[in-house]
């Protein structure tokens, strides 16, 4: 009746215990549940005091070095960490303690200690050990079963926790990954959905930083297309690789080859492949290099399944990135057509108004262009103009806006820009255009030049249509005064009539 009474107790401490949600500030895919360690501790705390025992620990089984790790130690009402381990010999008396071949261990003098199996739902993962070394207190067989009832409540609370804290990782692996998915599928624009993708890996498996690079589109390399760290600050910096095998271990890998130097550092650093089922589209790297956070096999898993779908979400934004492209561009000079020109002009055009900022606006023409087309054919007159294309696109600044005015004319939006700067732009291009001639077809060697004419709002024109009719008025100052140079619009230059 006693032990019934005592069993009885043992289970209503353990009730005490409620698998509840880890605190909200609780790292994300933390192994063991912070709750864990002070269930063992309170386990043990009470057993010491219940049963009078001078010490007990908690040792659980480390299958890959096959031994014995103590989790946690109270001695008397102090908690102390487990610091020891025990050597699992094959046959010793723990082994087969743990293998279920024996029910318990007893030793005398001068240890008086007891080893009980932590058993539960079938499958022993540890032990706990009861000590008398101050009191030198043998254990009798009588005080075995309640010790076996308590170590079996323990066991079950501990597996219990560990299977919830299971439960909430599975769910959180699901939530993240659709999560995840919805951001891929948010936006049919490649840079918009890039970036929503490292920012929810980020923000859902806490990663340090995220890096995604794309095979270009003429499969000669592979380059960075967005870098993004915790703080949300993406990296400028631009990353090309030549897509040969041996240059670098991304390359390989993208290719089909496994590197030992990314296998190096797998732990904390993961690089996947992006790829269709027929084609390479490039690679994702997540890292945690800052915070040296071990990236768990959970995690990798979910990366694969995001990669599959990144692969294909690639494609086809390049695919509407190609459509979207071509009803806004023009054929010959991949330049952007002038309707949608002028949608662009006019929200910057508002945005300059709204901020009080500047706008200016340049148009380019081809000297003697109309010479060249009748002189060598209409093939080498495309040809110049492709080439004029080329030469000034690679010359403009990022946040420039180009478009084929006309038969032998661009015209350049330059956002948040003064005349000044705008005049320095005009010569840096004035001066690529013609820095080298131009050899066609029939072998016939031309020296290019173009003349350039600058308008900025507000300094010229109050209007979409004055900022135009300014930058025109100064080219067509340029042509009737010799062609092949820049002029800036002032108020001298006659009307264009």
């Amino acid at each position: 009746m006693k032990e019934k009474r005592a069993l009885q107790k043992i289970r209503a401490e353990f009730q005490k215990f409620q698998l509840d949600e880890p605190p909200r500030d609780a790292r994300r895919w933390s192994l063991i549940p912070q709750d864990k360690n002070d269930l063992m501790s309170h386990a043990l705390l009470y057993l010491c005091e219940w049963m009078g025992i001078d010490r007990a620990a908690i040792f659980l089984h480390d299958e890959a070095h096959d031994s014995l790790m103590a989790r946690q130690l109270v001695d008397g009402t102090d908690v102390l960490p487990g610091e020891e381990e025990i050597a699992l010999l094959a046959d010793s008396p723990l082994q087969r303690l743990l293998a279920g071949k024996k029910d318990y261990l007893l030793f005398d003098s001068p240890n008086y200690m007891a080893y009980i199996p932590l058993r539960a739902f079938g499958q022993s993962f540890g032990l706990l050990r009861v000590e008398n070394v101050r009191r030198k207190h043998a254990f009798t067989e009588k005080e075995i079963p309640l010790l076996q009832d308590f170590a079996h409540e323990l066991a079950t609370a501990l597996r219990g926790l560990e299977m919830a804290a299971a439960e909430r990782e599975q769910v959180a692996q699901m939530q993240a990954l659709h999560e995840i998915s919805n951001a891929i599928f948010r936006s049919v624009r490649l840079d918009e959905m890039l970036k929503s993708v490292a920012q929810s890996l980020i923000h859902q498996l806490g990663f340090d930083r995220i890096k995604i690079y794309l095979i270009n589109r003429e499969g000669e390399s592979l380059e960075s297309a967005l870098s993004l760290d915790q703080r949300g600050q993406e990296t400028v910096e631009k990353e090309t690789f030549p897509l040969k095998r041996g240059l670098h271990p991304m390359v390989d890998l993208i290719l089909g080859k496994t590197d030992e130097r990314i296998e190096k550092y797998q732990r904390t650093i993961v690089y996947l492949p992006l790829r269709t089922r027929d084609e390479n589209m490039g690679v994702l790297m997540v890292d945690n290099l800052l915070s040296q956070q071990e990236i768990p096999h959970e995690q990798i898993l979910i990366l694969t399944a995001v990669a599959g779908q990144l692969g294909m979400a690639i494609k086809n934004a390049r695919l509407f990135q190609g459509v979207e492209e071509l009803s806004i561009t023009d054929g010959l000079t991949g330049l952007y057509l002038m309707r949608y020109f002028k949608q662009r002009l006019k929200e910057e055009f508002y945005r300059a108004e709204r901020t009080h900022g500047q706008l200016s606006l340049m148009i380019l023409d081809i000297d003697h262009f109309k010479r060249f087309n009748d002189t060598y054919g209409h093939p080498s007159g495309d040809t110049i103009l492709a080439t004029v294309a080329e030469r000034v696109l690679a010359n403009a600044r990022k946040v420039d806006f180009t478009a084929r005015y006309g038969g032998d004319e661009f015209v350049i939006l330059l956002p948040d820009t003064s005349a000044d700067e705008a005049l320095l732009l005009a010569e840096r291009l004035h001066q690529a255009v013609s820095s080298e001639p131009l050899v066609l077809a029939n072998n016939n060697s031309i020296h290019l030049t173009v003349s350039i004419g600058i308008a900025t709002y507000p300094t010229h024109a109050s209007t979409i249509e004055e900022l135009i009719k300014r930058a025109d008025e100064a080219l067509y100052w340029i042509k009737s005064h010799g062609r092949n140079r820049i002029r800036l619009y002032s108020f001298e230059i006659p009307a264009k009539i």
